[in-house]
């Protein structure tokens, strides 16, 4: 410390750009040591990135917190909060000294503050201080040789307050709720579950702009028959747990379906404590399936449920830059199937109705002839292996294709049927396709197509093949750029040189970082394919999930210090479905 003190006053009133000379070597504070990653060049330009890095030892932390991935998980993720809330604390103001990435309730991967090999490393953002062109030698001094270690002082250490076998309670919470999913994860199989709501989660939440649990919810309870009690972590959990198969949440408008749905959708990651979601579990390829008008398609074998178009146009390798709805939504099954999902999430009041169903009365007017679009309820039954979770208050054709009926009222979950056999008075004695009690069209449906080509499961494409058109506009986007650049227009827009994809529906991204992340991993995995090289630098043959899957095993295990730019600007990791999904999105810029 005591040398980067005197490096900074060395510098006082010199220009501006010699601050870069602090880079030139690591820093060390005793506990800790300090890396310059970027040093910006002007006192208006982007803010220099630092890097802190200290063993869990000095730290205080016992060694097995370096262990498995869900220690480290936890403890990345326990400390990376209370560094952040120390930080907002002291510059809550945008262009602080200071800055320290914010996030939302889902434990994540982040390369901002990541455990490995027993280190910890955390990047912040740190504004050089500079009168015009001239460097301010006392500010930088003390936001550097100051403020910086007394933040690692007070958040990254092991401090001695409210401690349970040796760390603090809200880190062995942390651990506990990783610890407890990982299990039940693994038990939804042996049970043949999809999904497990305990009792007690708070599913709404405060806004539809605030990811924050509502105050005053209806507790949710799992109905008698749905029940079931698992072990996890040495507790007894209850809760419901939804089999699989095709399950329909039906129930009146603002009573809770959605709010389910929407919770399943946001549990494919693991939530901090307190959350009300935290232990909610559903597969971990699990994939919200809907419309998405205007997205881009490109090869994509849609032919399970789009005939080909007027004019003889195949859809078994279909290509738009502007997909319409129903189009959009086969287009998102299919891939999503293609990239290994196992439990689709559907909610009709987002979705094609044309894609979902084909009303008795249209089909009979049209016939197959004049309609190219198969609909879901055609097909769904044919789908084997996999599960579907339907919301439906008004497309009534799923009820009696519905292995289980969810009906949430006044935000109680109430079973109608469950394994294909009915518990509610009123719905007749069978289900799946028969008439009880709710009408025959379903019965109808089934018997109106009945030359339909059996459902054929896509087959997961070559990557190398797949990026090959892309590989032109992987290129800087600007003359003055040295290498690829990775950008985000609004919120959504994810830019690698002069390719873009939209991924305002990819999947089941959270926020920019994950965009950064899955940006900044595709860039690297297309860069490895135009040298013919797979992520660990060997020539291979590989389909699109291999490559992604192999990339995310090894961020998993060393965060994104290995990746070029990994530590460029604040990622985190997402699911490897989800990068697929953004994959599948990305189109030349021009086109």
């Amino acid at each position: 410390m005591k040398a980067l003190y005197q490096k900074i006053r060395s510098l006082q009133g010199k220009n501006y750009g010699l601050y870069k000379s602090l880079a030139d070597r690591t820093w060390d504070f005793g506990d800790f040591v300090l890396e310059f990653l970027h040093v910006q060049g002007d006192p208006y330009a982007p803010a220099s990135r630092v890097m802190i890095k200290a063993s869990l030892l000095m730290l205080g932390f016992p060694s097995e917190w370096g262990g498995s991935f869900e220690r480290r998980l936890a403890l990345s993720d326990y400390l990376y909060r209370r560094l952040s809330s120390l930080v907002r604390e002291k510059y809550p103001d945008r262009d602080a000294a200071v800055v320290f990435d914010t996030a939302g309730p889902e434990m994540l991967v982040r390369n901002a503050l990541w455990v490995d090999n027993g280190e910890l490393r955390a990047c912040l953002q740190v504004r050089l201080p500079g009168d015009g062109r001239k460097i301010q030698a006392e500010a930088a001094a003390e936001i550097l040789t100051m403020v910086l270690p007394d933040l690692v002082s007070a958040a990254l250490y092991n401090s001695g307050e409210s401690k349970k076998d040796g760390v603090e309670t809200e880190l062995v919470e942390h651990y506990r709720v990783l610890a407890e999913r990982k299990e039940i994860l693994s038990q939804l199989e042996e049970r043949g579950l999809c999904a497990f709501v305990p009792d007690g989660a708070v599913l709404p939440r405060a806004s539809g702009l605030s990811e924050l649990p509502m105050e005053g919810a209806v507790p949710f309870t799992a109905p008698e028959e749905m029940a079931v009690t698992l072990v996890a972590n040495g507790r007894e959990i209850r809760g419901m747990g939804i089999p699989k198969g095709i399950t329909v949440i039906s129930g009146g408008a603002f009573h809770g379906k959605s709010t389910l749905l929407q919770a399943l959708t946001k549990s494919v990651y693991p939530h901090i404590p307190g959350d009300g979601r935290e232990g909610i579990v559903v597969s971990e390829s699990a994939v919200r399936v809907g419309v998405e008008d205007g997205r881009s398609v490109r090869g994509t074998d849609l032919s399970q449920f789009v005939r080909d178009l007027p004019g003889g146009i195949s859809t078994k390798n279909f290509t738009t830059a502007c997909a319409s709805g129903s189009t959009s939504e086969a287009a998102n099954l299919m891939e999503a199937m293609e990239a290994g999902s196992d439990v689709f999430l559907i909610d009709e009041d987002s979705s094609a109705v044309n894609f979902l169903i084909r009303d008795v009365r249209v089909r009979k007017l049209l016939g197959d002839d004049r309609e190219p679009l198969i609909p879901l309820t055609d097909r769904i039954r044919e789908i084997k292996g996999r599960s579907f979770i339907l919301v439906a208050g008004a497309c009534g054709d799923f009820l009696d294709l519905a292995d289980n009926i969810i009906v949430m009222a006044s935000y109680k979950a109430e079973c109608a049927r469950i394994n294909g056999k009915n518990v509610a008075a009123g719905l007749g004695e069978t289900g799946n396709g028969a008439d009880n009690g709710f009408g025959d069209a379903a019965g109808d449906v089934a018997k109106i197509v009945p030359g339909l080509p059996a459902f054929v499961e896509p087959e997961c494409r070559d990557f190398a093949e797949y990026v090959k058109p892309l590989l032109p506009s992987l290129r800087p986007a600007s003359a003055v750029e040295r290498q690829v650049k990775v950008k985000i227009s609004g919120d959504t827009l994810l830019q690698i040189g002069f390719l873009v994809s939209d991924t305002s529906k990819a999947g089941a991204l959270v926020d920019k970082q994950q965009r950064f992340g899955a940006g900044f991993m595709l860039l690297n995995l297309c860069q490895n394919a135009a040298s013919n090289n797979d992520v660990n630098g060997e020539s291979a043959k590989a389909t699109i999930m291999e490559r992604i899957n192999a990339l995310c095993e090894k961020i998993k295990n060393v965060g994104f210090r290995n990746l070029p730019q990994g530590l460029s600007r604040e990622m985190s990791l997402p699911r490897p479905i989800d990068i697929a999904c953004v994959l599948y999105r990305l189109r030349d810029n021009g086109r």
